[in-house]
């Protein structure tokens, strides 16, 4: 009896034992079963078809790399000394005079910057919402100062350069009095004022100037006044996608200036008026465009043209018995290029290439005395000498140190370009 009841408790036992085995093979193998049916359900194709599945992983696993390749270069977005982008590409970076000349770019920085090779200096202070900017540069002779204000959105700047001279001169003899008086105004000489402005998408800047640019020296005295007027007056606007500019920058612009060289001679209730041929009146539309050629991910090059058409309309020059009229006109574009690379955190490199290209310049010339009349036209189309300059950039923490190297006139001679930041 005790037999039989240990043999049912052993039957009992296997029979419990395989059918826990079973239960747990089934348990392992419905997942796997699952996963097969879930990866063969996208494929339509038979098992001979999985050699092309495992082709086409692989040509996904090598084109990854690939495409890190070309992704867009980071890390470029930086205010650059002046010695970066000497050929004015038009989708290269920042760099400090250009946002100097747009002040609302400069809302937000705090930073010192030098440049001993141009003797110039610019200080940016931001507090609260309202940025304080000071630049001290050379405008020929005199230096000029230049103080704004910036915020996000519009900023403004003014321009002071001051060359000038009062004298005064008096002689007493038994005879009487006799008094002269000069004043003499420096070439260099100049005020101007720069605004400019955010609109979404595009960014407005204008500048309006007048500047000396002979020594002007007028005289008076008892009998003769002497009037000289060596000046220039303009006015310029440019409008640009550089707020959200990605595949391609452009800007357009339009400048007006009246360059002036006179001198009128006043004697009792005579005056007579010298015009200098070279008095003019220039009207200049321009355009600028560049796009990016090539992108990995710690280089970047762009290309780009600078294009602009100066019309120029002289003053006309009149004698007694002759007329001499002059007008120009022509199409000027600079292809450039620009390139640029990141070694590491601290370290990049940058340089660029120019020329000038005259596609189409016409001068034109009358010229009439009595009944004898002369027409002389001349067309100009030429391209100028090559221009290259390469430079560096050192960073660490707040300290920015650029220099760039260009060549001049002659293979011996090599102008340089040194800036530093010091960021706070």
């Amino acid at each position: 009896m005790n037999f039989k009841l240990v043999s049912v408790a052993a039957a009992l036992a296997v029979s419990a034992a395989v059918a826990q085995d079973y239960d747990d093979e089934y348990e392992e193998a419905a997942p796997a079963a699952a996963e097969e049916q879930a990866e063969a359900a996208p494929a339509p194709a038979p098992a001979p078809a999985a050699p092309a599945v495992e082709d086409s992983w692989d040509k996904t696993a090598e084109a990854a790399p690939a495409q890190a390749a070309a992704a867009p270069a980071t890390g470029f977005n930086v205010l650059h000394a002046n010695a970066y982008n000497a050929v004015g590409n038009e989708a290269a970076a920042a760099t400090i005079n250009g946002d100097m000349s747009m002040p609302h770019k400069m809302a937000g920085r705090t930073l010192l910057y030098v440049q001993p090779s141009a003797r110039e200096g610019v200080v940016s202070l931001a507090s609260g919402g309202m940025t304080y900017l000071m630049q001290y540069t050379n405008n020929g002779g005199p230096a000029m100062l230049t103080a704004g204000i910036a915020t996000g959105g519009l900023g403004v700047t003014v321009d002071l350069a001051l060359s000038k001279t009062f004298t005064s001169h008096e002689v007493s003899t038994q005879a009487g009095t006799a008094e002269s008086d000069a004043s003499t105004t420096g070439a260099g000489d100049n005020i101007g004022v720069n605004f400019s402005m955010n609109l979404g998408a595009l960014e407005f800047g204008a500048h309006a100037f007048w500047e000396t640019f002979q020594d002007e020296t007028d005289t008076e005295n008892d009998q003769t006044e002497v009037d000289r007027d060596y000046w220039d007056i303009g006015i310029s606007a440019v409008v640009s996608n550089a707020p959200s500019a990605k595949s391609l920058a452009w800007s357009a612009g339009l400048s007006l200036v009246r360059h002036a060289s006179t001198e009128e001679t006043t004697t009792g209730n005579q005056s007579t008026e010298v015009t200098n041929p070279e008095s003019k009146f220039t009207i200049t539309p321009n355009f600028n465009l560049a796009f990016p050629v090539a992108s990995v991910a710690n280089a970047q090059l762009f290309l780009g043209t600078n294009t602009y058409l100066p019309i120029v309309m002289y003053d006309e020059i009149k004698d007694d018995d002759s007329k001499n009229n002059r007008s120009e006109f022509g199409l000027y574009t600079t292809p450039n290029m620009l390139a640029e690379i990141t070694l590491n955190d601290n370290w990049m490199f940058f340089g660029g290439a120019s020329f000038t290209w005259v596609i189409f310049d016409r001068l034109g010339e009358e010229n009439k005395a009595n009944l004898h009349t002369e027409d002389d036209s001349t067309i100009r189309l030429a391209t100028s000498t090559a221009y290259a300059n390469a430079g560096a950039r050192f960073s660490f923490k707040n300290f920015v140190l650029e220099a760039s190297v260009s060549q001049t006139s002659s293979l011996d001679n090599f102008a340089g370009n040194l800036g530093a930041f010091i960021h706070f």
